[in-house]
């Protein structure tokens, strides 16, 4: 094996990286080899980790939230009846849901 095979393919940095680890919840870099992450943390601790072949991309502190997130909604229906597309347990108006 040799340098390279462990070298990431990506690097994002000075970021605000959403971990969704309690422990650790932000980062402000990440290294990506095959598609998954190898190192999440500072800068100091991920940088170095770049190779010739690494791509490296500067945030410019903008945020990361890893994983896929469905924003998907129905407005149209839920415009025509208060209850029809979100359970709305415990909420008691409207307002409060808003």
């Amino acid at each position: 094996m040799n340098a390279t095979d462990t070298q990431p393919d990506l690097i994002l940095h000075n970021g605000r990286i959403t971990t969704l680890d309690r422990a650790n919840p932000v980062a402000a870099a990440v290294a990506i080899k095959d598609g998954r992450f190898v190192a999440v943390g500072s800068d100091a601790d991920v940088r170095p980790l770049a190779g010739r072949a690494t791509k490296v991309v500067d945030l410019g502190g903008r945020t990361v939230m890893p994983g896929l997130t469905d924003n998907h909604t129905h407005v149209i229906r839920g415009g025509l009846n208060y209850n029809m597309e979100l359970r709305w347990d415990g909420v008691r108006s409207l307002a409060v849901a808003m």
